[in-house]
């Protein structure tokens, strides 16, 4: 790798080589060496969340960045985390590794006290040595990981499994991105089934069912494992989904977590609602519109909350504390503390409104407003800046648009 084919550039407060050719192409495996500048939020939130979940859970931190690329998530957080141990910082690609060995030095970190491991290895390899070596080296210096980070480009389902057994078991926080969203946003179904195990839809909420399937997929991948998950944060933007999963091994909690599988009921009228994890019983009529050729169902997938609310409010006083784009992530945040407790799938107010042949759609505060009036709840969704959640049903919002 010649020094003159790279370029550096600044993300946060660190510094960073990356290939010049590579810098304004369009994310592909045909990039010398992966980098996204627009997944930036994606490292922001990462890394605020790695923090927060230090702070919470008291935890010195173990991590494994499985697929570093250039090494750029790791080296932000090695500089601004201050409880890091150790991390093993890997990539399968040889000069993927050689470039984070000159952004380390770069950054000045090969002279730090913290342990950092740099590997080429495959990341189920790389997870299985760790929970083969902490197996037969129990001690206070060999410890499982703490923290995984899977981020492949495109589905995360086939390293689910060897991280699940290479974590520790309680308190352990699993940071899992899919970028394959064609997949669990319905436009491929039978991939969909395949991969995940679950049927996708494509709705106007098509990016929270793809959300609450890959939760569920980790989740029962979790339990093969004897560990169980609660969701701290999931976040959705673009063509990604990134969830951070806090694991625990209760077993009878594991076996109360089965109620929070089932499935979501939808017809194309609008009307939707949602199933327990008994396929015998989705209904085949719509109710409303009273059709079955409209009528669909997506599933098995999540059906318990996706966020935690301590964990979000600690995250917003970690982003008012930081560099970072803080007026965008606590926008997201916010929006994710309004989804809290709030009906499953959203409706978008525009697609709503074009629908209807309304000439004016009126703004999103004055609908919440006039919702809430009526005492029904209404609250807005990070998922879609121009969409709510509710539980008034479909021609209740279509009629209260048409009046408003």
């Amino acid at each position: 790798m010649e020094n003159n084919n790279l370029i550096i550039i600044k993300e946060g407060s660190t510094k960073f080589y990356i290939h010049e050719r590579d810098l304004d192409s369009i994310p592909s495996k045909s990039m010398s060496i992966f980098y996204n500048k627009k997944m930036i939020i994606n490292r922001d939130i990462s890394n605020l969340a790695i923090q927060v979940y230090s702070k919470l859970y008291k935890q010195d931190l173990v991590m494994v960045d499985s697929m570093a690329a250039s090494g750029i998530s790791s080296i932000r957080l090695l500089k601004e985390c201050n409880n890091i141990r150790k991390i093993y910082i890997n990539d399968i690609n040889p000069m993927a590794v050689e470039l984070i060995k000159k952004n380390i030095k770069l950054n000045n970190l090969d002279k730090k006290s913290f342990q950092i491991e740099v590997s080429r290895k495959d990341a189920n390899y790389l997870f299985s040595e760790i929970a083969q070596k902490n197996y037969i080296l129990k001690n206070e210096y060999n410890q499982k990981p703490n923290v995984i980070s899977i981020d492949p480009f495109g589905t995360p389902n086939l390293y689910i499994n060897s991280a699940f057994n290479a974590i520790q078991r309680e308190k352990g926080l699993m940071c899992i991105t899919a970028t394959d969203t064609a997949v669990l946003h319905g436009v491929r179904p039978k991939a969909c089934l395949r991969k995940y195990m679950s049927k996708s839809l494509k709705s106007d909420y098509c990016k929270e069912i793809g959300a609450r399937i890959l939760i569920f997929f980790a989740s029962r991948i979790a339990n093969v494992n004897k560990i169980g998950i609660k969701p701290l944060l999931t976040f959705s933007s673009g063509h990604f989904i990134r969830i951070f999963l806090l694991t625990y091994k209760s077993k009878a909690n594991i076996s109360k977590d089965f109620k929070k599988y089932g499935y979501i009921i939808h017809c194309k009228c609008g009307y939707r609602t949602i199933n327990d994890n008994n396929i015998l019983k989705i209904p085949k009529i719509c109710p409303t519109c009273h059709s079955s050729d409209k009528f669909d169902f997506a599933g098995p997938l999540w059906l318990g909350e996706l966020h935690d609310e301590m964990f979000l409010k600690e995250l917003i006083i970690q982003n008012n504390n930081s560099d970072y784009q803080n007026k965008r992530i606590n926008k997201v945040l916010n929006f994710a503390l309004d989804e809290l407790n709030m009906p499953i799938s959203y409706y978008n107010i525009h697609k709503l409104c074009q629908n209807l042949k309304l000439q004016n759609v009126p703004k999103i505060d004055v609908i919440l407003n006039s919702i809430k009036q009526k005492g029904f709840v209404a609250s807005r969704t990070h998922f879609d800046p121009l969409a709510i959640k509710t539980n008034m049903d479909i021609d209740s919002i279509k009629q209260f648009l048409k009046t408003l």
